[in-house]
């Protein structure tokens, strides 16, 4: 939250409206403004973000209470609120992240000719890799100073660090090895390291509910492996 910014105004909302009168607002401006149809990419982070806010009753409350431009807004805050914030990155590196989807709902607006079947893009799990990067049937070469090698060995000889079973000492995935229980040290080759591809998505038999409706899991693959949802929203 920033409370210097007027998440109101971004979103062209009323003090007085309600979550689901806000959202409708978000919603009509993310279809002009999503990067994928060509908007500006900083300009949907700002009424992303805003919507997150005004939308989630604790962080509206909040803001309403600490930022100038909330609904009860007092001072009294300003006085005790002191935030030091280090930007370690440029704008150009946070546009590029954005760019690398971020975010990962999709939404499609469809009418009243929507038949159920619907392909669109999106990003998916790298199945070669297994999301974890890396090339595990590469050879990995030891050199010397001089560049002579000293040794070569598969990249899925077993991980040392865990030796081999790919579990930490909690039980949990080996962090060096991604749990593999192997190590590679070159980058998959069919994800160029990314962890994922761009792909086309084809989904059949869809039932629209209502205004909208929520498909789970359909939406982007993101490297962290979280999974988002795809959303379609009738025409109004």
């Amino acid at each position: 939250m920033n409370k210097d910014k007027n998440y109101y105004k971004i979103l062209g909302a009323l003090h007085e409206e309600t979550a689901p009168q806000i959202k409708k607002k978000y919603y009509k401006l993310s279809f002009t403004h999503h990067p994928d149809k060509g908007g500006n990419a900083e300009y949907f982070a700002e009424i992303t973000e805003a919507y997150d806010i005004l939308c989630d009753e604790e962080s509206r409350a909040e803001y309403d209470l600490k930022s100038k431009w909330g609904k009860n807004y007092n001072e009294y805050y300003d006085l005790f609120d002191v935030k030091i914030d280090f930007d370690y990155e440029s704008e150009k590196d946070r546009l590029e992240k954005f760019k690398k989807n971020e975010v990962n709902n999709i939404q499609i607006e469809v009418d009243d000719s929507f038949d159920g079947n619907i392909e669109y893009e999106r990003w998916v799990k790298c199945k070669t890799c297994d999301a974890t990067g890396k090339d595990f049937s590469s050879k990995i070469v030891i050199r010397d100073n001089d560049g002579n090698i000293v040794k070569t060995f598969d990249g899925e000889d077993g991980c040392d660090y865990c030796e081999g079973s790919g579990k930490d000492y909690t039980g949990g995935d080996c962090y060096f090895c991604s749990g593999k229980g192997k190590i590679g040290l070159t980058p998959c080759k069919t994800c160029n390291g990314e962890k994922r591809i761009l792909g086309k998505q084809k989904l059949k038999g869809i039932k629209l509910e209502g205004e909208e409706t929520k498909v789970e899991s359909m939406g982007h693959f993101s490297k962290d492996g979280k999974v988002g949802y795809l959303l379609l929203i009738k025409k109004v």
